[in-house]
């Protein structure tokens, strides 16, 4: 309950700040967006955690970018589905539960300097606790969900460490 407490606390800060600074224009770069972005953002996260692949496909763009931790670059729904899939196997995941999730819709006017995107996203902190062939883990993340005109994501940013999952499903594929 903390982290998420400090997470919205963090985030509402850096928006404050941006929009009192007196050298921006008369508009903020972004806003809060619509409370439906940071729906549809849970929504595909529980399909993800519980591996609806179906339900989490008919969420994302055909185009969909998923950018893992290490780098990795998955371009379009099918490679996301197929990566999701075969990691269920391959890494011995059983179970993932979301839980102190936060989700803050935001509306982007001016392109970001990094990814160049805007529009609509939806930033999130989350708590996630996995169960890897009876061996559990807890790990903090975050996630940046882009969408695109028609509410499908089209864009996925995650950041987490991958130590302690590595840890896990490792030993998990070792102990079959």
């Amino acid at each position: 309950m903390k982290a998420r407490l400090g997470f919205v606390k963090i985030m509402a800060v850096v928006l404050g700040l941006e929009a009192c600074d007196s050298t921006k224009k008369d508009k903020a770069d972004y806003e809060i967006a619509s409370p439906v972005y940071a729906i549809l953002a849970e929504k595909s996260l529980d399909y993800l955690a519980g591996f609806e692949l179906d339900a989490f496909a008919e969420m994302l763009a055909d185009s969909v970018e998923y950018e893992l931790p290490d780098g990795t670059k998955l371009m379009g729904k099918t490679a996301v589905i197929n990566y999701w899939k075969s990691y269920q196997i391959t890494a011995g995941i059983q179970s993932m539960r979301i839980v102190n999730a936060t989700y803050l819709p935001v509306e982007t006017h001016t392109a970001e300097k990094t990814t160049k995107r805007l529009g609509t996203k939806v930033v999130i902190g989350l708590t996630n606790e996995m169960v890897f062939k009876h061996k559990h883990t807890v790990v903090k993340m975050n996630f940046c969900l882009h969408f695109n005109q028609e509410k499908l994501i089209d864009h996925i940013d995650s950041n987490y460490d991958q130590t302690l999952i590595s840890l896990v499903s490792h030993k998990s594929i070792l102990s079959l």
